[in-house]
């Protein structure tokens, strides 16, 4: 049999998903297609996603009566973190005598030389990529001849359905209409579990002032300004962007909570905070305080708001498919007062004109400091890039 793997967090499934998985099938003639769902991405925070039967009900509904579709809940299932060489291996003891074929979308394939083990994954499957965007056939062909040396991989000619699972959670969020994008059956089940309908709190419960105070017993000086001078940014960015006010000063307010605590402290909370993370950013001291203060204010303040938690985790690193709220830390966070890097004046003036443009030179300023200091870019920083390229470019 000729089996594909199409692993990713479907969350939540769309109509895109399913068309990449039909169009592999019809164009590569495999038998049968295992979508499956992740339980944590070595990118994003797990509690970002919801229930795992949540998510898995919603694929069995979205495949349908179509035979060659099936679920596995064999991520969901495991420890690990979801690299795709463990579910690979999976298969591959699961059907010995098959042959097996990984589907992935065409911006994996532009970053699969950095994906853990990639050589082994090709080593034991085929790489079957499937454009999510037009016009990009060419740039897939030049990334795969250079990939090939470790095993095959075919580029599917079939047009894409582009679709973004972050889009309609933010639509769900704002009860805009996200129905067009899902199966019916899919639309229905969100509704009658009212699956991503708040982003976060309704109302921001905690207490500004009460915190302001901990921190000016917990920071520096200089790192108190910095922190209350970022808040202040992201109050203004979120007033300029749409995004509650309140929330984005709480988020700018907290997101060095931890920059000053000691290094051991930071990593013990980095480890045992549940959020995930790469060992890019684990091996760079300057990366683990962000992560550290996710974990310690959802676990000391009873922070659970996923947004705030995300601003406060991704304001370094970034990443593809930022909320409103991440991008105004992050951008609040370099644009702040205090700041008086070169060309501050620039980022500032681009991120009161154009939030997707001040993302993108916000990311290469973020890379271009760390490449010339010798350091190592995180992959979701990477992917960060990407994503808002190609988000000016359209």
């Amino acid at each position: 049999m000729r089996i594909g793997i199409y692993g990713g967090s479907f969350n939540p499934v769309h109509n895109g998903h399913i068309h990449l998985a039909r169009a592999a099938a019809d164009e590569f003639a495999l038998d049968r297609i295992y979508l499956v769902p992740s339980k944590k991405s070595p990118h994003r925070s797990s509690s970002e996603y919801v229930a795992e039967e949540d998510r898995l009900e919603m694929l069995r509904l979205a495949c349908g009566c179509d035979e060659r579709l099936s679920v596995s809940d064999y991520e969901m299932k495991t420890d690990r973190v979801s690299y795709s060489i463990y579910t690979v291996e999976h298969f591959r003891k699961k059907f010995p005598d098959s042959e097996l074929f990984m589907l992935v979308g065409s911006d994996m394939l532009l970053c699969f030389d950095e994906w853990y083990k990639f050589e082994e994954i090709l080593a034991q499957a085929t790489l079957c990529v499937v454009s999510r965007q037009g016009g990009d056939i060419d740039e897939l062909e030049k990334k795969a001849c250079g990939l090939r040396k470790y095993g095959n991989i075919l580029i599917s000619s079939s047009k894409p359905l582009e679709i973004s699972s972050t889009e309609i959670r933010k639509k769900i969020a704002k009860n805009s209409n996200f129905a067009c994008y899902l199966d019916e059956n899919v639309v229905q089940y969100i509704r009658s579990r009212e699956l991503y309908s708040l982003r976060g709190e309704s109302k921001l419960h905690y207490n500004t002032e009460d915190k302001k105070k901990y921190l000016k017993g917990q920071l520096s000086a200089k790192r108190y300004t910095h922190s209350l001078n970022v808040a202040a940014e992201c109050r203004k960015l979120a007033d300029k962007y749409g995004e509650d006010p309140d929330k984005a000063y709480f988020a700018g307010l907290l997101h060095d909570i931890c920059k000053e605590m000691p290094d051991e402290e930071q990593r013990e909370l980095v480890i045992s905070g549940g959020f995930t993370y790469c060992r890019e950013e684990l091996e760079t001291k300057s990366l683990l305080h962000a992560i550290a203060g996710a974990a310690f204010i959802k676990k000391e303040f009873g922070v659970e708001d996923i947004d705030i938690l995300n601003a406060v985790r991704f304001h370094t690193v970034g990443r593809a498919g930022m909320s409103r709220l991440e991008e105004i830390v992050y951008l609040g966070d370099l644009i702040s007062a205090d700041r008086d890097y070169k060309d501050v004046d620039k980022m500032r003036k681009l991120a009161y004109s154009s939030l997707n443009a001040a993302m993108l030179e916000a990311f290469s300023f973020s890379m271009r400091s760390v490449i010339k200091k010798g350091g190592l870019i995180p992959i979701c920083t990477a992917e960060g890039y990407n994503f808002y390229t190609r988000l000016e470019r359209e």
